[in-house]
């Protein structure tokens, strides 16, 4: 879609109701043209090594889960601060969360790779807006 704000978004999170909601949400808003959907971080961490081999597009947004079983945003996090050191692009980067605990929050609020912490359900007006802000970063 040409007239979508964006063109690739990656949306990584382990509930297939969120995930099925976000992409409409993504979809109906013209967020972004296109919704890859992974249900963990390891299976995150595997596509952006694999846009690295060019084997495919990197994306211009993620959407990460914070709660994810085997990895979960925060080891996400580790893993993408070398992704990001080889690539040429550096996607925004918005976590997700549903969770009340204060000391998550604020070490997702410390991360230097995250542009904003979202609330579940997402909000596309919020979404929108941390594009806008950092759109010298896209």
């Amino acid at each position: 879609m040409s007239d979508s704000r964006l063109g690739y978004c990656l949306l990584v999170d382990d509930n297939i109701v969120d995930r099925f909601v976000h992409r409409r949400l993504i979809e109906h808003h013209k967020i972004a043209g296109e919704v890859k959907e992974l249900n963990d971080g390891k299976s995150a961490l595997e596509y952006l090594n694999s846009t690295l081999r060019g084997e495919a597009p990197v994306p211009n947004l993620i959407l990460l889960d914070l709660m994810m079983p085997e990895m979960d945003g925060f080891e996400f996090l580790k893993h993408y601060e070398i992704w990001v050191q080889k690539s040429e692009v550096k996607p925004l980067l918005f976590m997700v969360s549903s969770t009340e605990d204060d000391r998550d929050l604020q070490r997702a609020r410390e991360n230097r790779h995250i542009i904003k912490l979202l609330r579940k359900p997402l909000v596309p007006g919020l979404i929108l807006q941390g594009i806008d802000q950092n759109s010298d970063l896209k």
